[in-house]
């Protein structure tokens, strides 16, 4: 998921990073405001630490999620199972 896709899907991102990053406030979503950057930046703030490549493959997985397109991930087979009930 590139930022322009993160911008454009930024109101359906917030629940579930709330849910997968719980140090993050609603104080931090209104300062994303669905800016990816942003988002890595307010993830080292609450964890002390760079969160670079969950971020992405977070973002990407949410993304492939929501097109169907869940192609090229090595793991697809565990994430789809995880998540059939959806599919």
């Amino acid at each position: 998921m590139n930022q322009e896709q993160f911008g454009q899907f930024w109101e359906q991102l917030r629940t579930p990073l709330k849910a997968k990053w719980e140090k993050v406030t609603i104080e931090d979503l209104d300062e994303i405001q669905g800016d990816l950057v942003k988002f890595g930046s307010v993830l080292q703030r609450r964890y002390g630490e760079s969160h670079t490549g969950e971020v992405t493959t977070w973002a990407n997985r949410r993304y492939s999620h929501w097109t169907g397109n869940y192609v090229g991930y090595l793991d697809a087979e565990e994430f789809l199972s995880l998540h059939k009930e959806v599919v």
